[in-house]
């Protein structure tokens, strides 16, 4: 029976019986009842009658030490990784699979055996109630624009990862906020910054959370599966979803405040990274979470980001032609300045997203162009027309356009945060216009 699935009065009688049942035992030392539960929500009346003993996943050092005894030998890094967010039972199920628990039988080598419990972990929480996005599968080696929280991720976050900080006491910051209009890189960055690390990403949605059965219990789960699991980037998408209500309490509230108090205590390598829109709906109690790492303010990219974007989605869809995703001069692209001025001038106020969209468009359209011969045959190599793209590109309808007033919004609502972005310096900056009485 799950007791959580229990209706409110069907929980209040069988609470009644348990608690019965413990003032009878009072006088029955030797009898001793246990009661075991994944995960359960007491009232306080039993809190107070009932010794609660919380059994976590096991850490890495228990890891290590358990796979030292079974497997007879010091356990490689990537075995004891494997096996991180994984429960005492299904490693040791694992196991005995792999006739490590045998002695008739030769066992597989170490490096099919961390496999096989990435593959399980990867299963069983592909398949949880957590609908988390577990590995991070990026399909482009960097991202436009945004360089000065790119050089902050790069010559900061990634050097205070490293062993040697630990000798002066130096950690990476437990915790950073991205703010800006939807399809600006937010998601994207946060599976950089995990790529980066060699950290594991576990996204999950805040909705997903608040629009889950029982969101205490999601939120526990995900929470000991973070610090279980150790090097993780904890990405929380759309924080200020559900916040609307936050004076009135709530779940939202609750949940919050269960994740400000685990941010604020929690000693392990796990850093959160949340998503916002609109930064006013957090409370300021919540923002302040996110001081050492920063907020920062992923906005639209200027003209030189644009450029950038533009040649890394090219390199990637149509690398015959681009055949690098960061030239270093207009002149290595197909393209020269008049033309790359006139697509700049059409794609301002796209999105990052609007512009991937546009570039995979072209490669869509130049396929299904094809006759069935040449789409069968793998010497067709993907080509792209100038003035097509041009033309899909003033084609966009673009969400900066559309939303032009709750985007402007956003930005006066988050003044204070850190911009991701310098001053355009690129060849493609337009001349600053000269005001009237100017020299």
């Amino acid at each position: 029976m799950d007791f959580n699935l229990l209706s409110l009065e069907d929980k209040s009688i069988r609470e009644s019986q348990i608690y019965n049942c413990a003032n009878h035992l009072i006088h029955q030392p030797e009898v001793r009842i246990i009661l075991l539960g994944e995960w359960i929500q007491l009232s306080p009346k039993l809190r107070l009658k009932l010794n609660q003993i919380q059994l976590g996943l096991p850490n890495s050092q228990e890891i290590a030490q358990t796979l030292a005894a079974e497997i007879k030998q010091p356990p490689p890094i990537k075995l004891i990784s494997s096996c991180q967010g994984l429960s005492w039972g299904d490693i040791y199920y694992e196991l005995a699979q792999s006739t490590y628990q045998t002695e008739s039988i030769i066992s597989i080598p170490l490096e099919t055996l961390a496999e096989k419990f990435l593959s399980l972990k990867e299963n069983i929480l592909n398949n949880s109630e957590l609908k988390l996005e577990y590995f991070s599968k990026i399909e482009i080696p960097r991202i436009g624009g945004n360089d000065l929280l790119n050089k902050f991720l790069f010559e900061k976050l990634i050097k205070l990862n490293e062993p040697n900080a630990n000798r002066y006491g130096l950690k990476p910051p437990k915790a950073m906020l991205f703010v800006g209009p939807p399809g600006t890189g937010k998601s994207l960055t946060a599976k950089m910054t995990a790529k980066a690390l060699g950290y594991t990403l576990m996204g999950m949605s805040f909705g997903d959370i608040l629009g889950s059965d029982n969101p205490d219990r999601i939120v526990s789960l995900l929470l000991e599966l973070a610090q279980s699991m150790g090097k993780v980037i904890l990405f929380l998408d759309d924080w200020d979803k559900g916040l609307g209500n936050w004076e009135s309490g709530g779940t939202a509230r609750r949940i919050v405040q269960k994740f400000l108090t685990w941010m604020q205590e929690h000693t392990s390598s796990v850093i959160t990274i949340a998503t916002v829109n609109r930064i006013e709906l957090l409370p300021a109690e919540l923002v302040r979470r996110f001081d050492d790492g920063g907020i920062w303010m992923l906005d639209l990219p200027n003209r030189g980001a644009i450029y950038d974007i533009f040649n890394i989605y090219l390199a990637k869809c149509f690398p015959n032609q681009f055949s690098s995703s960061n030239p270093e001069s207009v002149s290595d692209t197909p393209w020269d300045m008049e033309q790359w001025n006139e697509l700049i001038d059409e794609s301002e106020e796209c999105t990052p997203v609007e512009i991937a969209d546009v570039v995979q468009t072209c490669l869509v359209d130049w396929y299904c162009a094809l006759d069935e011969e040449n789409r069968a045959s793998l010497s067709s190599i993907p080509t792209i027309d100038f003035e097509y793209l041009l033309t899909k590109v003033i084609q966009i309808n673009k969400a900066s356009v559309r939303a032009s007033e709750s985007i402007q919004a956003m930005r006066n609502n988050a003044w204070f945060a850190k911009p991701a972005s310098s001053p355009d310096s690129s060849p493609f900056k337009l001349p600053e216009e000269v005001l009237l009485g100017g020299g």
